[in-house]
Parts: structure tokens; sequence; C-alpha cells
């Protein structure tokens, strides 16, 4: 796991000398951000960080504060490294054992508790803190979260970790045959993938599971294209050997980088153009459902699949 602590600069006021003037008349200014009552961060650089890295922030200033509790759900995963369908409010911990959380005004804050059974082998300690390891933590977030939500961060984890199977997964849940949500954590596990390479695009091929388009007969995922001196192009879904979808992740992308990324796109849509096939880009925004229940994306898709294929296509490998 990455050291946060380090790379946020997060301080802990608790281990600070009483005469670290400076810090402390620092604080005072405004110049530095509570996470909790006990951690804080330099207000400039908390404020330039994306939404993800504020809720890592946040959740390894939790996991710094509290005492017993272990950090889990959707902000264990996210520092674990995996992907998450949302940024997550507040901070979800559990107590090991059978221990029960105490009234609301004790929690610290940016945290939520929930009384649930956590056994010794489900909490790992990593920089310092406790959270719960990746099978405790897919199933928190089934549970919280809903299927959705926990195949996003199971497709996250299996891209990063090829040995991390479906079998290997459903055995996993054998271990939790009593918990609440282990139901919605197999129906995960079933759904999930290990070659999904964003959030937005494991919510997409799911939206295209349900939508269950009578027209659509192939779907691929992470199509392969050979362009030529051992080079190539991955998209995101190749539907019926002619429509590619691209779900647009820029927000992944800082300005300096976007600029160079959305060129490198374009030439690949021009290159798919000329051959062609029908490019779809989707922004995240058109996966959400509209006032019918249906998002754009799919209004788009069914426009699309009415029109008739082009007789000669280059084959992705």
């Amino acid at each position: 796991m990455k050291n946060w602590q380090e790379e946020f600069k997060l301080i802990n006021l608790t281990k600070l000398s009483h005469s670290d003037i400076e810090t402390f008349e620092a604080i005072s200014r405004g110049e530095y951000t509570k996470l909790t009552h006990e951690v804080v961060i330099n207000t400039s650089k908390y404020r330039d960080l994306p939404p993800w890295d504020k809720a890592a922030a946040r959740a390894f200033a939790v996991g710094m504060t509290v005492d017993k509790a272990v950090v889990a759900g959707q902000a264990a995963a996210r520092l674990w490294g995996y992907q998450t369908l949302g940024i997550e409010k507040s901070v979800l911990c559990l107590l090991p054992g059978r221990s029960r959380c105490g009234s609301m005004k004790q929690w610290t804050l940016g945290t939520r508790y929930r009384n649930s059974y956590l056994s010794q082998r489900d909490i790992r300690e990593q920089q310092g803190i406790r959270l719960t390891g990746a099978f405790r933590t897919f199933l928190d977030i089934a549970l919280d979260d809903g299927v959705v939500a926990a195949v996003v961060t199971i497709d996250s984890a299996r891209r990063l970790n090829p040995q991390l199977t479906r079998e290997k997964l459903l055995q996993s849940a054998e271990g939790f045959p009593r918990h609440r949500g282990v139901k919605a954590y197999r129906q995960a596990i079933e759904l999930s993938i290990p070659n999904s390479d964003s959030a937005q695009e494991t919510r997409a091929r799911l939206i295209l599971m349900e939508a269950q388009l009578p027209e659509i007969e192939k779907v691929q995922v992470q199509g392969r294209f050979d362009h030529g001196h051992g080079k190539y192009f991955l998209v995101d879904f190749l539907i019926n050997e002619w429509i590619i979808v691209e779900i647009d992740g820029r927000s992944k992308y800082d300005s300096l980088e976007l600029n160079e990324v959305l060129m490198a796109e374009r030439d690949r849509e021009k290159y798919f153009l000329n051959q062609g096939y029908a490019v779809l880009r989707i922004d995240p925004k058109q996966l959400d459902p509209g006032p019918d229940g249906e998002c754009e994306f799919i209004r788009i898709l069914k426009n699309t699949l009415r029109q008739q294929p082009p007789k000669q296509l280059k084959q992705a490998s």
C-alpha cells in the first residue's frame, strides 16, 4: 500500500512537541486544514488535490486518528489503490470482534460506524493504520454501496492482481456465510472481469448487460487493433465487430496530460473512422439514467445499431 501520510505530508498533531510554535501558529492562520481533530494537511495542497485524492487523505487521516477502529468499505478500497464508483462523504469504520460502537457524539470527525462482526483475519495493519483486507472490503462495499459499486472495485482489484480469479473470490465469499451483504458480494463476483480499464468502463459494461438489446450479438471488452510496427490500439468496447465505444476518462488527467491525451484520442478516432468503424465517445454523465430510466448512452447505441454496418473492416485481433 502507498505511504499516504508521506504522499500528502499529513501531520499528526499528537506527535508534535509543545515547543513547535511555528506549526501551531500556521494552523491558526489557516495554512493547514484539519482532516480530523488530530491530523492536518497543508491547505493549499489539499485544495489542489482531485476529489479522489482528497478522499484518500481523509481516509488515511481517520486511520491515523482512531484508537481501535478499522477503516473499511470504499475508503479502505481507495487506500489499497482500487478504484471506486463514487467519492464517499464519510469514512466507514468497524470495530474488531463483536465490539459495539458508541454514540455519534463520540465518533471521529468525518467517520461513520456500523456494528458488524469483524474477524481478526480480516484486519490488516499498513503504514501505521488498520484497514480491512481485500475480501472484507469487497463485502462491505456490496452491503453499503450496492452490487455495481462492488463490481467496480473488484474489477479494479482483479486488473491489478491477476491471481485474484473469480474462483478465488467465490471461495472467499464462503468465509462470510452469515454476514449481511454476502449475496450481493457473490453477485458482484459473477459480474466481474479481469480486464476492465476504469470504473466508468465497468459501469458502462453493466448498463449494456442490463439493457439486453436484441441487436447486440457480440461485445468485446478491451478490443485490440494492431497498428503495425509493434503498435496497437485498445478500445473499451467493440460491439458487433463494427461499433467502437470509448468511455471518456478525461477527468483522470491534469491539464498538461489532457492536451496530449486528446491529441492521441483524435488520432485514434481518425484511424478507426478511416477504417469504416462507427466510433461512439461517451461521457460518464451520459451513463446516468434519464427521466424514463434509460441513459443517453443506450439511446445513442440503439440509433447506431439501426444503421447498416460497413461491408469491409479491419478486424480486431
